[in-house]
């Protein structure tokens, strides 16, 4: 595990995951200080989520074709432009387009990156590869929002968007120069001994359907949570250092389980392991909605990080699995569009139902609805096995 693509990989997204997660908690806050109501604050965090579910798919499908490191490097370029965007935005319209050009940045690097990293990946250590692998992503979510929220009580937003924009070009640098071009230890199959499949010919398997669904509903906690959480947690009079302590404790908690789950889900049924981690997100959501104490509120969301944890390390194995025989990059691409699609449907209509109910704890009732439906309906999606592609 410890190779010097793994090494680069993890490092240059941990690096792109603080520079990211500077922003997302305080990108709310700076639109409603421009005037954005409850939707247009879901639409200024949504909008990220638009242009990535459209591109995301092609993006996939092209790094198969082409390789995973050139759309990495342009994905965290994309992104050290839009941190300077933020800077000079000043009004709603501008900090809502950068975002969008955002999501072209996350739909090269995430996606792609983690191609890369199934490709590089042994049979049977699944779990374990992207369990380690998915606590950079979760260590560098989680330690922005806590750097954010202090750069902004002591120096304001510029010094936050200027931050990010340092990170990414590092993070850039640190990919051209230490990651190989072309993945070694390819342990892939595919179908038909083709190099990669269409995307409509992918979307024919039921089960890249399931398992978009399921990125879907995990990816609604992110929608729901980073758009509102911050100002519900301001209304109740708790300060910035705090509020990043709030996501950086759920981050951490998922980062630590991460690993033990990646062992457990190469020996036991990763679908009912994933199952079980979103169940119990919907059990701490509701409870979330009904507490307005820090501690416990700290308390929860602990307990969340590491019930996603669980659902996400269980699904990142299955997507690897099932990317082996589908093409890598073209099964994780589609799977982030309908990551994309949650965190968008999650901000977008999360926002609207506190508009339309006055309260600023809704988000939680109504995220928890709609992730219990997903959950159903992933049951009988992925169930049964189509062709040679069978979720374990």
């Amino acid at each position: 595990m410890l190779s010097k693509p793994f090494l680069v990989l993890y490092f240059s997204v941990l690096v792109a995951t603080m520079g990211i997660s500077l922003v997302s908690p305080i990108l709310p806050i700076f639109a409603k200080d421009l005037g954005a109501t409850g939707i247009l604050i879901g639409l200024t965090f949504g909008v990220f989520a638009i242009t990535s579910m459209i591109i995301s798919p092609f993006v996939g499908m092209w790094s198969d074709r082409y390789g995973q490191k050139p759309f990495i490097i342009l994905g965290l370029l994309v992104y050290l432009i839009a941190a300077f965007g933020y800077l000079i935005s000043d009004q709603l319209w501008q900090v809502i387009a950068f975002r969008a050009f955002s999501g072209v940045g996350g739909s090269l690097i995430f996606s792609v990156a983690r191609a890369y990293l199934g490709l590089i990946t042994p049979e049977g250590y699944e779990g374990r590869w992207t369990g380690v692998f998915s606590s950079a992503d979760i260590i560098g979510f989680g330690t922005g929002p806590l750097i954010a929220g202090w750069i902004r009580q002591q120096s304001g937003f510029d010094l936050v968007f200027m931050s990010m924009a340092v990170l990414m070009g590092f993070a850039a640098l640190a990919v051209l120069l230490f990651l190989p071009s072309k993945p070694k230890n390819r342990s892939i199959t595919l179908i038909d001994g083709i190099v990669f499949l269409p995307i409509k010919k992918a979307l024919q398997h039921r089960i890249v359907l399931a398992l978009t669904l399921n990125w879907a509903i995990i990816s609604l906690t992110w929608g729901t949570v980073l758009s509102f959480l911050g100002l519900r947690l301001e209304n109740l009079g708790v300060s910035a250092t705090a509020i990043g302590l709030v996501f950086a404790l759920e981050s951490f908690s998922s980062a630590l389980t991460q690993p033990f789950f990646g062992i457990v889900v190469d020996r036991v049924s990763r679908r009912y392991l994933n199952m079980i981690g979103i169940l119990l997100v919907i059990v701490f959501f509701i409870a979330l909605g009904f507490t307005e104490n820090l501690f416990w509120i700290y308390i929860m969301m602990i307990a969340v990080g590491a019930s996603l944890g669980l659902a996400v390390v269980s699904l990142t194995a299955m997507q690897v699995d099932v990317g082996r025989k589908l093409g890598m990059g073209t099964v994780i691409g589609i799977n982030q569009a309908g990551m994309s699609a949650g965190v968008l449907f999650g901000a977008l209509f999360s926002g609207l139902v506190v508009d339309l109910t006055g309260r600023d704890n809704t988000f939680f009732f109504f995220a928890a609805f709609l992730m219990f439906i997903g959950l159903i309906i992933f049951y009988f999606l992925s169930r049964t096995p189509v062709g040679n592609v069978v979720l374990k």
